[in-house]
């Protein structure tokens, strides 16, 4: 790099990672010789981040540095030796920039041990950490939990009619989370190659909270955000089951669960959970403009105008409804009737004169003989008006 020139955080970040992956390779082939001259190892990692990045802020600069160690102790034979994990956060902690310098490495030795099934250190690592991430807080749980189950034989726990202490453990620390509600960041900042094993804690938890706390919805939630991030269809399928079974008066649930139905084509499911909605949530618009999208992508005119006569009957704004008629002639191949409404929504509502415009230009992407600009605009047509006909309803106000 040249010096004085400055690197957007994106390019650092990605220029690091080729820097990691380097550091990871020689970690993996030479485990022993790294576990036998740690400071000079150490050193070396130190010598390459600050020649190839002088700049680099003390965010990344200690992040670097949490991931090189949790790979060093990963790579290990001598994890069980704490001699051993003792140097390695001695050398590790005195290269950090950061005043929680600390927390980081704490975080990444636990994470080694729990990752070995050494509950009882982990927690001596993990404990203080807890509510700063979902993850965290499911493995601290975790640790409690496992503990619980070597307090008894498994026939003391079928004769005992109340759990043990650290089962209670457990259960707190997950409904705590519950009040709390951290943010669910997959530990961002220690950039962990293989967090397999926190998935499988962190589902084996929601899983148990949701026996033990069947009313807390939270554990659902937090759920459907993870099974998205990770895109696990398998988790998201049963925890929306769960939700709308247990939840079945909770919007939020069925919402997701119409998503849910659409992303996986199955129009009947989707229509299902409208009708449901429809029944629960009579006086909520929503559920009627779920019904019109649902036509809009099977183009069936008697759903689209039964739908469009009751969001006229229950009040729905009419630029929103005109706007949908539009989408619907364009998806139908109605060319000539799509570009009226266009017309009609220009004269009538000035003021969505910019909208009408963006629209214009896309709807003849849709008629283009290339199918890849023709998908493309479906999609840009279909989820710029949803945000647009969400936002109208929530507001009950145009946004212009």
């Amino acid at each position: 790099m040249v010096k004085g020139e400055e690197l957007s955080d994106a390019i650092v970040y990605n220029k690091l990672a080729l820097l990691k992956k380097d550091f990871f390779g020689y970690i993996e082939t030479n485990t022993v010789k790294v576990d036998a001259n740690l400071p000079v190892f150490f050193g070396y990692v130190v010598s390459a981040l600050e020649n190839s990045f002088p700049n680099i802020s003390d965010d990344f600069y200690d992040d670097f540095i949490d991931s090189i160690t949790f790979k060093v102790l990963d790579a290990s034979s001598t994890i069980n030796d704490f001699e051993y994990v003792k140097k390695v956060i001695l050398n590790s902690l005195r290269l950090k920039k950061r005043k929680d310098a600390d927390m980081g490495i704490n975080i990444v030795v636990g994470l080694k041990l729990l990752k070995i099934g050494d509950e009882v250190h982990a927690l001596e690592y993990l404990r203080n950490y807890w509510n700063l991430d979902v993850m965290l807080g499911a493995a601290v749980a975790h640790c409690y939990y496992t503990l619980s189950l070597r307090e008894f034989t498994q026939e003391e726990r079928e004769r005992k009619s109340r759990p043990g202490e650290m089962e209670l453990l457990a259960r707190e620390k997950m409904l705590e989370l519950s009040r709390r509600k951290p943010s669910l960041q997959k530990l961002p900042q220690l950039e962990l190659e293989d967090i397999a094993f926190l998935d499988k804690i962190f589902w084996q938890m929601i899983f148990l909270s949701l026996e033990w706390f069947p009313s807390e919805a939270w554990f659902v939630t937090v759920g459907l955000e993870k099974a998205k991030i990770s895109n696990n269809t398998e988790m998201k399928k049963r925890l929306l089951e769960i939700g709308s079974e247990q939840f079945y008066n909770d919007i939020n649930f069925l919402r997701e669960m119409y998503y849910f139905k659409l992303e996986g084509k199955d129009a009947g499911g989707a229509a299902g959970v409208v009708n449901q909605l429809i029944k629960q949530y009579p006086d909520n618009l929503e559920p009627i403009f779920l019904g019109l999208k649902l036509s809009l992508l099977t183009t069936k005119k008697i759903t689209y105008h039964s739908f469009r006569k009751l969001a006229l009957t229950k009040g729905m704004p009419a630029h929103t409804i005109e706007l949908l008629d539009f989408a619907f002639d364009l998806l139908s191949k109605e060319n000539k009737e799509a570009f009226g409404h266009l017309a009609d929504i220009e004269k009538n509502y000035p003021w969505l004169e910019y909208y009408v415009t963006i629209l214009r230009y896309l709807a003849k992407d849709f008629f283009s003989e290339d199918e890849v600009r023709q998908k493309t605009a479906k999609r840009a047509i279909l989820d710029s008006l949803e945000k647009y006909c969400i936002e109208v309803l929530k507001s009950k106000e145009p946004v212009r």
